[in-house]
C-alpha cells in the first residue's frame, strides 16, 4: 500500500512525507523510550506491567478515532477516510521532528493534512468491517461502531462500484485518486509502468475481500443491500475465473507462477489484464465459503451454489497445486500502489499470513495444517523480520517494518500457540504485539511504523485493530482484567448488552463458539432459555471455564439457539 523508496525520484507534484525515514535510537521507538523487562524483552508503550490494559488502550484509541474523531478533508468536507489513504497528524512537523500530540476531541481538520497518494478504500473498509462492526461492537456493546461501518460500505456501494455495463460489472474499485469522492481506480501514476490500477482498474482479490465484508455485514444488520453487493462480487469472480491454471489442464512450464485463478490488476470496462498473477486467493475463498455456508438462509438457487462451489474448489486446488503459492512460495501482488510485477519479483507477507490464519480457523480443511502453518510463520519471520526489533516488514519492494504487519504476525503466532502450546510462538506474539503499541499516539494518530511517521488508514487502523482480537481470543490472559468483554465469536454478534449482573447477546447463527474474558465465573449460562452444562472441553455443547487468577476466560459452544444469557 505504500511506495517503494527507490521510486521516490518520480517527478510528480505530490507531498509524500510519509516516506521520510526517521533516525531511531536503540532505546526508543517512535520517539518514545522503550519499556523492557528484566530479560531485555520489549514491553508495551502504555501500561507496560498490565498487558490487557495496554492492548485495550491502543485498540480503543484507534477505534474511537475512526468512530468519533476522524479528521475532515479541507477541500471536500468529507472525512479524510473517504478521500485519501493516509495523512500527516499533529505528531509530525517539517524537518521530521516528532512531537507527542495531546488528545483531541471532535473532527479536527486543521490538525491533520491529507497526503495526496492513491487511496485503497476496498481494503480499508473491509478491514474496518472486521475490526469495528464484528470485533469492537462485541467487545464494547457500542452500536456506533456498526453505524460507522454501515456508512463506509454504503458509500463504497454508491460511489465505488463498477457500472452494470462493464465487463466486470457491479464490483468494488480497490483504489481511487486522492481527493476523489467517486472511486474509479487510480490513474495517478498510470504512465509510470502501470503503477497503480489505472482508470477503471480493479483487483479481484479485493473484490473477494470486500465481498466477504459485505456478506458479514448483511449478517449483522439483515440489510439485503449488503447481501446483493456481496453476491455481485461472487457472481463476477465465478464468471471470470481462469479455469486452465491447474497443472493437469495446462503445461506446467507455461503456467508456473505466471497465471492464477484471477489476475492481480485489470481494466473493469475493457477486461484488459495488466498483471496476470495474484497469490492472494484466500479472500475469494473466504467469501465463497461464507455464502455457501448460509445458502439455505439466503435461499441461494442451485445454479449459483454450483458455480460458487466449483469456483471455490478451483481456487483452493490451485493454491495447493505445484503451480500454487503453497508449493512455489511465490507470494506476490497485494498492495495497490506497486508497479506491475509480471516477473513476480516482489514478495509480501500479507498473503502467507492470512492463508495461515484461514488454516488455523479451519484446521481440518487441509491435510497438513500444522506443518503448513509452521512453514508460513517461519518464512515470514525469516524473510520479513526486522533487525534488532520485534517487527515485520511489509514487502520486498517496501522493506520497512510496520505496525499492522507486526501485529498480523503476532496474531497468527498467538493462534498457533493456542493450537500447539509451543511457548516460542507465545513469546513471538507477545513481543510483536508490544511493538504495535508504540505506533499509536494519544491523539489517535497511528504511525505506519517506527521508520515511517505518516498515518495510513490501513496500517494504523483497519489492518491493526482486528489482530489484537485474534490474539486475545487465543490467549485470553491478554484481555483486560477487571472487566467483562466478549473477545471473539465464530458467528456475527447482532446485539449485546453488558450489566454488572448479566451479559446477553444474540448471534446470527444458531451455532457458535464464543470466547469471553470475565471478572468471575458465571452462575448460569443459557441459550434460548436452556441452561448449558460445564464441560472439560468443547467437543460438544456446553461451556469451559479457565481461571485466570481470581477471574477467568469463558468459552461457550452452542448449537440449538442464538440468544445467550450469562448470569454473574
Amino acid at each position: 500500500m505504500k511506495t517503494t523508496l527507490f521510486l521516490l525520484s518520480i517527478s510528480i507534484s505530490i507531498t509524500f512525507a510519509q516516506t521520510i525515514k526517521t533516525k531511531v535510537k536503540l532505546d526508543s521507538i517512535c520517539g518514545v523510550k522503550i519499556n523492557r523487562d528484566k530479560t531485555g524483552g520489549l514491553l508495551p508503550r502504555y501500561e507496560p506491567n498490565n498487558i490487557g490494559k495496554a492492548y485495550q488502550k491502543v485498540i480503543n484509541i484507534t477505534a474511537e478515532f475512526i468512530k468519533d474523531k476522524s479528521p475532515l478533508d479541507k477541500d471536500s468536507g468529507k472525512e479524510l477516510l473517504y478521500t485519501t489513504c493516509c495523512f500527516e497528524g499533529p505528531h509530525m512537523k517539517k524537518g521530521n521532528e516528532i512531537i507527542q500530540g495531546k488528545s483531541l476531541g471532535g473532527k479536527a481538520a486543521a490538525n491533520f493534512d491529507r497526503v495526496d497518494w492513491m487511496h485503497n478504500p476496498a481494503c480499508v473498509f473491509a478491514g474496518l468491517t472486521q475490526s469495528l462492526a464484528l470485533d469492537m461492537y462485541g467487545f464494547t456493546g457500542d452500536k456506533g461502531y456498526v453505524e460507522t461501518v454501515r456508512k463506509m460500505l454504503l458509500y463504497q456501494i454508491k460511489n465505488g462500484t463498477t457500472p452494470k455495463n462493464f465487463i466486470w460489472a457491479n464490483v468494488p474499485y480497490a483504489s481511487s485518486d486522492p481527493k476523489d469522492t467517486i472511486y474509479q481506480g487510480s490513474g495517478l501514476l498510470e504512465r509510470e509502468g502501470m503503477r497503480g490500477d489505472g482508470l477503471h482498474g480493479i483487483e479481484p482479490d479485493k473484490i473477494g475481500e470486500l465481498g466477504y465484508a459485505y456478506i458479514k455485514f448483511y449478517e449483522i444488520t439483515g440489510d439485503t443491500v449488503f447481501l446483493r453487493a456481496g453476491l455481485n462480487c461472487a457472481d463476477a469472480l465465478a464468471k471470470h475465473v481462469k479455469k486452465d491454471v491447474l497443472p493437469e489442464y495446462s503445461s506446467f512450464i507455461a503456467t508456473q507462477t505466471k497465471y492464477s485463478p484471477w489476475p492481480f490488476r485489470l481494466n473493469a470496462r475493457t477486461g484488459k489484464v495488466h498483471d496476470t498473477y495474484c497469490s492472494h486467493v484466500i479472500e475469494p475463498i473466504k467469501m465463497f465459503d461464507e455464502i455457501i455456508r448460509i445458502k439455505e438462509v439466503i435461499k441461494l438457487d442451485t445454479g449459483r451454489t454450483s458455480k460458487y462451489t466449483q469456483t471455490r474448489k478451483l481456487a483452493w486446488d490451485w493454491l495447493y497445486s505445484k503451480n500454487g503459492p503453497m508449493k512455489t512460495y511465490v507470494w506476490c501482488n497485494y498492495f495497490e500502489d506497486i508497479i506491475n510485477d509480471e516477473e513476480r519479483a516482489n514478495r509480501n507477507q500479507v498473503s502467507p499470513m492470512e492463508t495461515a490464519r484461514y488454516l488455523l480457523k479451519n484446521p481440518n480443511i487441509a491435510n497438513n495444517t500444522d506443518i503448513d502453518v509452521l512453514a508460513l510463520i517461519y518464512y515470514v519471520k525469516s524473510a520479513f523480520g526486522a533487525e534488532n526489533i520485534d517487527a515485520i516488514k511489509e514487502q520486498t519492494w517496501c522493506y520497512e517494518p510496520m505496525a499492522s504487519h507486526s501485529t498480523r504476525f503476532a496474531s497468527v503466532c498467538a493462534m498457533y500457540f493456542e493450537r500447539t502450546q509451543n511457548p516460542w510462538f507465545k513469546e513471538q506474539a507477545f513481543r510483536h504485539f508490544n511493538y504495535g503499541t508504540y505506533n499509536v499516539e494519544l491523539n489517535g494518530a497511528a504511525w505506519v511504523g517506527h521508520t515511517w511517521p505518516g498515518s495510513w488508514w490501513s496500517d494504523g487502523y483497519s489492518d491493526f485493530i482486528k489482530h489484537y482480537f485474534d490474539g486475545m481470543a487465543a490467549i485470553p490472559e491478554w484481555a483486560p482484567a477487571g472487566e467483562d468483554h466478549l473477545i471473539k465469536s465464530t458467528s456475527a454478534v447482532l446485539n449485546i448488552a453488558y450489566s454488572p449482573t448479566k451479559i446477553s447477546f444474540k448471534t446470527y447463527d444458531n451455532q457458535s463458539v464464543v470466547t469471553l474474558r470475565l471478572t468471575s465465573k458465571p452462575k448460569s449460562i443459557s441459550v434460548n432459555g436452556k441452561n448449558l452444562t460445564e464441560k472439560k472441553d468443547l467437543q460438544s455443547e456446553g461451556f469451559v471455564w479457565n481461571p485466570i487468577g481470581n477471574e477467568g476466560a469463558l468459552k461457550i459452544n452452542y448449537n440449538a439457539g442464538n440468544e445467550v444469557v450469562i448470569l454473574k
